[in-house]
C-alpha cells in the first residue's frame, strides 16, 4: 500500500503542481534547547527552470528510487539503505526538531545565496482544483559547488576561442532525494536525515526511558543488572519498544520471541 500510495502521490506531483525551493541550515544547538534552522525561499531568473528540474526529478525518483522497492518499512534506525522507511512525523524521536524545522519553512525569508548549506527542500502545492496531496522532497546535500580547489582550476571558453577562468558561485541540484513528506509521514531512502535531526541524541534519550521502563516493569528479575547490560547496548536497540510490545514482553512465552526481533532491529 505505501509503495502504491508513493506512486499516486508522486504522479500527481507531475502535473498542475507548484513548487518552491529552500535552501537551509541548521544553527548551533542550545544546552538545554531545540535546534534552530534557518531556510530561505530561493527563485530562479526563469521559472521553467524549476517546472524542468522538477519534471526531471520526479522521474528519477519515480524511476530509481520508487519502482525498486518491494516494500516500505516501518523505520526502526537498522533498515539498510536500499529500503525505505516510514516514520511519521508526530513520533517522539522526531517530532520536536522536525517542528522547528518546518517552523523554519514557515517563517522563511528570501536573503543572499550563501557558500554552503545543509540541505535544500522542494516544496510541492496541487493548485486549485487539481487532484493531490502535497508533496515535499527533501535533499540533506549541500548544494554549492566550489569550482576551484587545491588540485584544480576550471575554465571556459570565451569569445573568440579564448579561455576564461569560471569564478562565478554554483549550485548544484541532485535528481535523486533523501526523503519524501507526504501528509504526516516522512519516507526515508537512507539515514542521511539523522545528523540533520540529532536523532542520534534521540536515540540516547530514547534508550535511557525504556530502561528504566523495563525494569519499572517487574518482569525482570534483577533490574539493576539489566540496567547495567542494557547500557552496553545500540541505542538504536530500543526505537521499536513502544507499550504494545511490553505488554507482550510480561508474558513468558512471547519474552523470547520479542528479544529475537530486537536484536535484528524489527517490529
Amino acid at each position: 500500500m505505501d509503495k502504491a500510495y508513493l506512486e499516486k502521490c508522486l504522479h500527481s506531483a507531475a502535473n498542475n503542481f507548484v513548487w518552491n525551493l529552500y535552501f537551509f541550515n541548521r544553527g548551533r544547538k542550545p544546552k538545554n534547547g531545540t535546534r534552530p534552522y534557518e531556510a530561505h525561499r530561493i527563485r530562479f531568473s526563469n521559472n521553467a527552470h524549476l517546472v524542468s528540474y522538477m519534471g526531471e526529478v520526479l522521474n528519477a525518483v519515480n524511476h530509481f528510487q520508487i519502482a525498486p522497492l518491494s516494500q516500505v518499512e516501518i523505520y526502526n534506525g537498522f533498515n539498510t539503505k536500499c529500503s525505505c522507511d516510514r516514520l511519521a512525523i508526530n513520533d517522539e524521536i522526531i517530532e520536536e526538531c522536525f517542528s522547528s524545522f518546518r517552523n523554519s519553512l514557515t517563517n522563511s525569508a528570501e536573503g543572499n545565496l550563501k557558500d554552503s548549506y545543509h540541505g535544500y527542500i522542494l516544496e510541492g502545492q496541487p493548485q486549485s482544483g487539481a487532484d493531490g496531496v502535497a508533496v515535499t522532497l527533501m535533499k540533506f546535500a549541500n548544494p554549492t559547488a566550489k569550482l576551484k580547489g587545491r588540485k584544480s582550476t576550471y575554465f571556459k571558453k570565451c569569445d573568440n576561442n579564448l579561455l576564461g577562468e569560471i569564478t562565478e558561485q554554483f549550485f548544484k541540484m541532485y535528481l535523486t532525494i533523501d526523503a519524501i513528506l507526504i501528509e504526516e509521514n516522512r519516507y526515508v531512502f537512507n539515514h542521511a536525515f539523522e545528523k540533520v535531526f540529532d536523532m542520534e541524541q534521540t536515540f540516547q534519550k530514547v534508550k535511557a526511558k525504556a530502561i528504566q521502563a523495563i525494569a519499572d516493569s517487574g518482569f525482570i528479575s534483577n533490574p539493576d543488572t539489566f540496567a547495567d547490560y542494557a547500557q552496553s547496548t545500540n541505542a538504536r536497540t530500543f526505537v521499536t519498544l513502544d507499550d504494545e510490545r511490553m505488554q507482550r514482553a510480561a508474558k513468558g512465552d512471547e519474552r523470547v520471541q520479542i528479544g529475537r526481533f530486537s536484536c535484528n532491529g524489527e517490529r
